[in-house]
């Protein structure tokens, strides 16, 4: 026979679902080992859940939560109270068991509690906690960035060495094709050679950036560096291959 089940609950009973699990938070917070194995185990209960469409509404908050709690046991991140921290972990404790006030293998309703569970520590605070923290994590990456486009830039230049770069070329977003002259001063046609050089592409991926137009964003600022020589009169830009097709007419390649 098919039992039914409730599929709207009080705060109270949310709450204690919650409290229940704030021992074994507080187990996992002061134990880095622990955290590492319970953070793999929810990343890995994303990845289904990313597919069941009710918990498409918190997915990135949860997300959030993981890299929330991993940057404070870490040490790298302190301006929240130890409390939100506790009640974090124990929801995510809760949308990580199987057996709660739905189990999870119910069809169609069986997610329902664990998305009530972290939409009620959401409502407590904890959605500005996790505004917060968004704010400071995306402070310190464009940091990040402008550090490594310093230092691309550095490679850049010594890539280079005595020559001017004329062009620069994104080839699939994994390295720069680089059309090189001996001369500053060209006519319209240019005499040039090509050298290729891989991009980073995993630092930069690690920066969340991965889409064309955040790469491309990245390396122009790096290409602009004033220890960068380059042909006078070409405009300082990285262009993607495809694009740069119509333009190959005004170089003769030259072998190395």
């Amino acid at each position: 026979m098919f039992q039914k089940y409730k599929t709207e609950f009080s705060n109270e009973e949310l709450h204690n679902a919650l409290f229940s699990n704030e021992l074994k938070a507080k187990e996992i917070i002061g134990d880095l080992d622990k955290w590492k194995s319970f953070k793999k185990k929810v990343y890995g209960f994303l990845d289904k859940g990313k597919k069941i469409p009710v918990f498409g509404s918190v997915i990135d908050d949860i997300i959030t939560m993981i890299e929330l709690v991993d940057a404070y046991v870490s040490k790298k991140y302190s301006d929240i109270p130890f409390g939100t921290i506790i009640s974090v972990v124990a929801a995510l404790i809760y949308v990580l068991t199987p057996f709660d006030l739905i189990p999870d293998f119910i069809p169609l309703i069986g997610y329902i509690d664990d998305v009530s569970v972290v939409m009620l520590v959401l409502y407590f605070g904890v959605d500005k906690d996790l505004d917060r923290f968004r704010k400071w994590k995306k402070k310190i990456i464009c940091k990040q960035i402008e550090i490594f486009q310093e230092a691309y830039a550095a490679e850049l230049s010594d890539f280079i060495g005595d020559r001017y770069l004329a062009a620069a070329i994104l080839v699939d977003n994994v390295k720069l094709k680089l059309i090189l002259c001996e001369n500053e001063n060209v006519g319209y046609e240019i005499e040039c050679i090509i050298k290729e050089m891989a991009i980073p592409v995993e630092m930069l991926h690690n920066l969340n950036v991965e889409t064309q137009p955040d790469i491309l964003n990245a390396l122009e600022v790096s290409i602009v560096s004033e220890n960068i020589k380059w042909v006078n009169g070409q405009e300082k830009k990285i262009y993607i291959e495809p694009d740069f097709e119509e333009k190959w007419y005004e170089y003769i390649i030259l072998e190395d």
